[in-house]
Parts: C-alpha cells; sequence; structure tokens
C-alpha cells in the first residue's frame, strides 16, 4: 500500500551503530531496516563509501604502488553488484565484496 509505513526489525542493542567503516574513517553511517539490521555508510560525496578496504598490510606483505588502479574498468559477471577494492598489499590485487561485506571470487573482465 503506498504511503503505509514500513515494518522494521528490531536490531540487537548496538548495532548498527557499533559498526565501523575501516575504509573511509569520515564516512557517515545510516541505519537501514529494510531486510534486517543494517549500516549503511556514506562518504562526503553522498556516494556510499568503501568500508572494505583493509588499514593495513599483513605481515610479511608490504604496500605497492600501481600505476592504475586495480578496479579500473574491471566488472564482475558473476556478481554484478558487487563492490570492487583495490588492495595493495603484496601486489596489484582487486578484491570484489557483496553488499552483506561478503568478500567473493570474480574474474576480473574490463
Amino acid at each position: 500500500i503506498l504511503g503505509a509505513p514500513a515494518l522494521t526489525s528490531s536490531c540487537p542493542p548496538g548495532r548498527p551503530t557499533t559498526s565501523t567503516c575501516p575504509g573511509d574513517e569520515n564516512a557517515t553511517c545510516v541505519s537501514n531496516y529494510c531486510g534486517g539490521c543494517n549500516a549503511v555508510w556514506y562518504g562526503a560525496n553522498g556516494r556510499r563509501a568503501k568500508c572494505f578496504r583493509k588499514s593495513r598490510c599483513p605481515p610479511g606483505q608490504h604496500e605497492v604502488q600501481c600505476l592504475i588502479d586495480p578496479c579500473e574498468g574491471a566488472t564482475c559477471s558473476a556478481y554484478p553488484n558487487a563492490t570492487c577494492i583495490p588492495d595493495y598489499c603484496g601486489g596489484c590485487n582487486a578484491e570484489w565484496f557483496t553488499t552483506n561485506e561478503e568478500q567473493v571470487q570474480c574474474e576480473i573482465t574490463s
């Protein structure tokens, strides 16, 4: 019914308000109760923030400088709505994540 209020699910205490966005420390969290209890992060530009970015490299891997962003022009046919996050630890790598923050494997196509 148009104009009817949406039913919201109840969230456990502190969720999603206690989640963080390691990829963008200045992002703003907005609670989204559609389909569950979700935190949606937005950057200063109003677009969804890239929260999945790793904050540092694991031991034994050094951050490298890449000539181009490994995600530039990349698409994931298996998960078309997945977000590509560049990973510069040990190489120029593209990592893919669903909206539920689940990492998925993609064949990179440009």
